[in-house]
């Protein structure tokens, strides 16, 4: 395991003397002292139940984050649609961070301004994000006040935690606020919000799994999913969690072994100079299922990044998190297993994530993020809330269910995850307070998010779903909790999807298309025509996830088509993997043209296909499926050469073969088909 160290971004001295001549005319004057300005800022009255302690001690350190504005926010929100788009004359042309910050960040000028006003009030800088979206700030409570023109004091939640919270928005000079949206972390109400929930003993009473503890291994998963191997060896597949804490890395090691997965990189990010140290059983728990889910799906992956912050609150842990991530572009499918409801987020803290989202999206880099482990509630139950950052219209939101196996863990079904009554959780899901309904929740103009109670105004979570409840969990192992767990909750959930995402991203690269980018209008496109591509999604159809014996309110109910309890569902990797893929390179509607009919020469357990290519082929798909309708079919593949291998066939069966060419007009479904028996 290697350690990423804080990085600041490099400057010349002709730059750094530029930047500070600029800077100074937006410098607050004497004569500013008294056109202060009120910022927003993120929730900084008391919460309810919250007691007076008394005021917080002067010499306490603070970290906030300034969220600076966009200089283009329209012309941003347009590019991450166009660059989304196959046709446009933007698809997939991704921005690097210097070029974000070039086009739509903070100007260099603004920026230095607002850095140097802090260093005359004491204040330290943290990190210089590339995208120049966010500037975190630490210093004491009195510089703080000083500063902000704000006085801190010190509660106690009812669980008894304690907690600081400002008396009022953060007041700036004119010249400063001018550049400033909003101050996150002027309180420290919410400090881990992992969306876990671990086992009771009962869990797995069938035996279901084939895991420790009976839950589910990472083989289990990749069968009843039907997610196959990478289909490229692109090397290029680098992942990233974000968490607040950090782990040991022998529990990673040790699951790793169990599940015969050969260990990749793994790479801790320090945030904010957090010192990776393990403070909290329960974040570390959080860590190790996030990588672990992640290798679960793609063992295959290059490298996976651990960014780091267990110092701050969440919201600005959640926030510097993904400025570092935007910043280093280094991953390109992210997995966030943490979140609380929107109202308690706040919506400075809301909008300051969007700004940074937005940059991830043009930069080509896709966000998953659990829905939420307390129902159609959240906190607030009876009420109705959804969590942020899961109703974010830049990530996927990944909702919960309860899965059931069959033999040899073959996929028998699934229902919404509720367990409300039992104590144990239910799957997030429900809409936005915050957000209009994106553009991909709309199909011609009409939601596709209303058949079961959704709005057609507002956003809906969540987006797509996998397995959640602890009954049916998952085993991970996590010495500072006792060794082999079974967890549950929506953090499974967001890794298995983000792991399968980057499956997708290699077969995209391997093609020659680069990465897919945010996932949600291809998901969309897909799950819009769920009766054409119903292999692509396991929809679910059945519970929900609220209760009308403890909260009069039964929440939101699954039911065909999207819903807002798991979405569109689980999926079926094989299909969707290949679905999400080539949809990058369908430019036109002008099939390729057909390769020769393949020749076949079989053993008794395999058989070598061959065929003369086609000019024009960018690529073959190939499919192998039993004649025999009892058998599963087997994985197709998906290769760019004219000769493949296919093992582990029964001696004397029939197979039924199609090669099936791809190129930029799509697939060409006309090949015809041959049929291979194998020896006795």
């Amino acid at each position: 395991m290697n350690k990423t160290n804080s990085r600041t971004l490099p400057h010349t001295a002709a730059g750094i003397l530029a930047l500070a001549l600029t800077a100074a005319a937006l410098l607050p004057k004497a004569a500013d002292a008294d056109n202060m300005v009120a910022i927003a800022s993120d929730a900084v009255t008391p919460h309810p139940g919250a007691s007076l302690v008394g005021p917080t001690q002067a010499l306490r350190q603070i970290t906030v984050a300034l969220a600076l504005l966009p200089r283009d926010p329209q012309g941003a929100a347009n590019f991450v649609v166009r660059v989304g788009t196959p046709g446009d004359s933007l698809y997939h042309k991704y921005l690097s961070p210097a070029e974000y910050a070039q086009k739509f960040g903070p100007s260099a000028a603004s920026y230095a301004a607002v850095l140097a006003w802090a260093q005359a009030h004491k204040l330290t800088p943290g990190e210089a994000f590339a995208g120049r979206t966010v500037l975190p700030l630490t210093g004491t409570a009195a510089a703080f006040e000083a500063a902000f023109g704000v006085t801190f004091h010190d509660y106690t939640r009812p669980n008894g935690e304690t907690f600081y919270a400002a008396d009022q928005a953060a007041k700036l000079p004119v010249g400063i606020a001018s550049v400033i949206s909003g101050v996150v972390g002027l309180n420290s109400y919410s400090h881990f919000r992992p969306l876990l929930r671990r086992a009771p003993q009962t869990a797995h009473p069938n035996g279901e799994g084939t895991g420790p503890g009976s839950a589910f291994s990472a083989s289990d998963l990749r069968t009843a999913y039907s997610i196959p191997p990478q289909f490229f060896n692109t090397g290029t597949q680098r992942l990233g969690v974000f968490e607040q804490g950090g782990f040991t890395p022998s529990d990673v090691t040790t699951y790793l072994a169990k599940m015969k997965i050969t260990p990749p990189q793994i790479q801790v990010r320090e945030v904010d100079g957090y010192t990776g140290v393990v403070d909290d059983p329960d974040v570390e728990l959080e860590a190790v299922l996030d990588i672990d889910m992640q290798l679960a799906v793609n063992p295959a992956a290059k490298a996976i990044f651990v960014y780091e912050d267990g110092t701050d609150s969440f919201q600005v842990a959640l926030l510097d998190s993904l400025a570092a991530m935007a910043s280093d572009k280094t991953v390109q499918s992210i997995s966030i297993s943490y979140g609380q409801d929107e109202a308690l987020q706040g919506t400075t803290a809301i909008a300051a994530e969007n700004t940074v989202l937005t940059q991830l999206a043009a930069q080509g880099q896709a966000v998953f993020v659990s829905a939420g482990d307390s129902g159609a509630f959240g906190d607030e139950a009876p009420s109705l809330n959804v969590a942020d950052p899961a109703s974010q219209p830049l990530v996927t939101s990944v909702g919960g269910t309860s899965l059931y196996t069959g033999a040899k863990e073959a996929y028998a079904g699934e229902d919404v995850w509720n367990d409300i009554g039992l104590g144990a959780g239910a799957t997030g899901g429900g809409v936005s307070s915050v957000w209009a309904i994106p553009s991909y929740q709309l199909s011609y103009g009409s939601p596709v998010t209303i058949f079961n109670g959704g709005s057609g105004t507002y956003r809906n979570v969540p987006d797509v779903a996998a397995v959640a409840n602890p009954f049916t969990g998952v085993a991970v192992y996590s010495a500072i909790n006792g060794g082999w767990v079974t967890v549950g909750g929506t953090s499974v959930g967001a890794p298995i999807w983000a792991g399968l995402y980057s499956l997708a991203n290699a077969a995209s690269e391997g093609l020659g298309e680069g990465p897919l980018g945010f996932a949600n209008p291809r998901l969309y496109s897909l799950g819009g025509g769920l009766q054409y591509f119903y292999p692509d999604f396991n929809d679910i159809l059945d519970g929900n996830n609220g209760s009308a014996t403890l909260y009069g309110n039964p929440g939101f109910t699954a039911g065909y088509f999207y819903d807002n309890t798991t979405g569109f569902g689980t999926f079926n990797g094989n299909s969707l993997i290949l679905d999400l893929s080539l949809f990058t390179i369908v430019t036109s509607y002008n099939p390729p043209p057909l390769p020769g009919i393949p020749s076949a020469v079989a053993t008794a357990s395999s058989m070598t296909l061959s065929w003369k290519p086609a000019k024009g082929d960018l690529a073959y798909l190939i499919y192998v499926e039993l004649t025999n309708a009892e058998h599963t079919p087997l994985p197709p593949k998906l290769v760019k050469v004219d000769t493949v291998t296919f093992s582990g066939l029964t001696p004397s069966t029939t197979y039924e073969v199609q090669v099936v060419p791809l190129a930029a007009g799509g697939a060409n479904h006309q090949a015809p088909h041959i049929y291979v028996t194998t020896a006795k």
